[in-house]
């Protein structure tokens, strides 16, 4: 979604330029800024002064909307590690014409519905064709993860970690396990989540909404707080592949987010830690959805039985549209047949030390090392 900082037409811009004011400065808040960032802040803090009148007009246009629409389905929700499949599986679900989905504009700029005319293009100006870590390709309109839209509605997002690399474990432990904080502010987190879902609808105007976010891994007791009736898919994948074509997409991203400094030991201390604590959580929580409301598989089965495991999906969860959508499946897998996947290679010392910290995962996932893995 973010370019790396040579490749910008125009001067850098923080992701958070979909903020409101005060979202924005209580983020910045957060942290220290190091000194050579301030031009970009000051930037995206215009572009923020000019879109504010378009957050007022929005807000009070749309809040009485907002209270009074009910959700038709309950909503899907994809889960999984950074890295998992998650992404892939999302842009396939959402071929099918009756998924609603929040949408990469909608992601970055989710105070600025009523007005996407103008800021839609500034957009389009601003992003890449593709990811720089995968090469996925990008567009204002396809899927994208709603947790980047929380982050620029309520500072109480996990992902403003990107921006604070050093909040980590104290973002993870009050925005994904809900803990050290007040009944009110989960309360107004849980408020601005479900706003968030009711303009993915108001927007897009389906009544399936299929949502993706890797942090809802861990999120599973506040989501079904929200939605008891939620479904859930859980797409998950070999851990040491995971943490290589994690710490790839960390370290194209958090150059262009970071306010602070950071290396690379800091980079692989977060992903071990995070997908230790993502994982238990998921694990400890996962019996809680109701039965038939949950169907998980691994990555790489699903990656060679696409069409299968995607009607797979509709026959688990009960859902009713498969006929319509299985020809737009077939189109857009038939489109990726060109698709090139990275190439991974790892040190023995980070081998050993994810045997040794992720090993109940591999255990309780049924994993081995790869063997095309190439140790250097």
């Amino acid at each position: 979604m973010i370019k790396n900082e040579s490749d910008f037409k125009i001067p850098p811009i923080s992701p958070l330029v979909g903020s409101t004011l005060p979202n924005y400065l209580r983020v910045l808040a957060r942290g220290k800024v190091t000194f050579k960032y301030v031009p970009t802040l000051l930037l995206t803090l215009l572009i923020i002064l000019v879109a504010t009148p378009f957050h007022i007009y929005e807000y009070y246009y749309l809040r009485n909307r907002i209270k009074k629409y009910r959700l038709k389905k309950p909503p899907i929700f994809i889960v999984g590690h950074w890295r998992s499949g998650t992404t892939h599986l999302h842009n396939l679900l959402c071929k099918d014409p009756a998924n609603g989905f929040s949408t990469t504009y909608q992601a970055v700029f989710p105070n600025n519905l009523k007005s996407k005319w103008i800021f839609k293009t500034f957009m389009k100006l601003n992003m890449p064709e593709k990811r720089p870590s995968d090469n996925v390709k990008l567009s204002t309109n396809f899927p994208q993860e709603e947790e980047f839209a929380l982050s620029n509605m309520t500072p109480s997002s996990f992902y403003h970690f990107f921006y604070f690399p050093s909040m980590n474990d104290q973002l993870y432990k009050k925005y994904i396990q809900f803990k050290g904080i007040s009944t009110r502010e989960k309360n107004q987190f849980k408020n601005k989540y479900h706003e968030l879902l009711v303009k993915v609808a108001l927007n897009i105007r389906k009544d399936q909404l299929v949502m993706k976010n890797p942090v809802n891994t861990g999120r599973i007791k506040l989501i079904l707080e929200m939605y008891p009736d939620a479904k859930f898919i859980h797409i998950y994948r070999n851990p040491i592949i995971t943490y290589l074509s994690t710490f790839r997409f960390f370290k194209s991203l958090l150059p262009v987010t970071s306010l602070e400094k950071y290396d690379d030991k800091y980079i692989t201390k977060t992903i071990i830690k995070n997908y230790k604590c993502l994982m238990n959580d998921f694990f400890e929580t996962k019996n809680l959805v109701p039965k038939g409301n949950l169907y998980e598989f691994k990555f790489e089965d699903f990656d060679q039985g696409n069409l299968v495991y995607l009607k797979y999906i509709y026959e688990k969860l009960n859902l009713d549209t498969w006929d319509n959508a299985e020809p737009y499946f077939k189109k857009y897998i038939q489109a990726q047949n060109h698709y090139k996947k990275n190439i991974y290679k790892i040190t023995r010392p980070e081998l050993d030390l994810l045997q040794k910290e992720w090993g109940f995962a591999m255990k309780k996932l049924n994993y081995e090392i790869p063997e095309n893995l190439e140790i250097v």
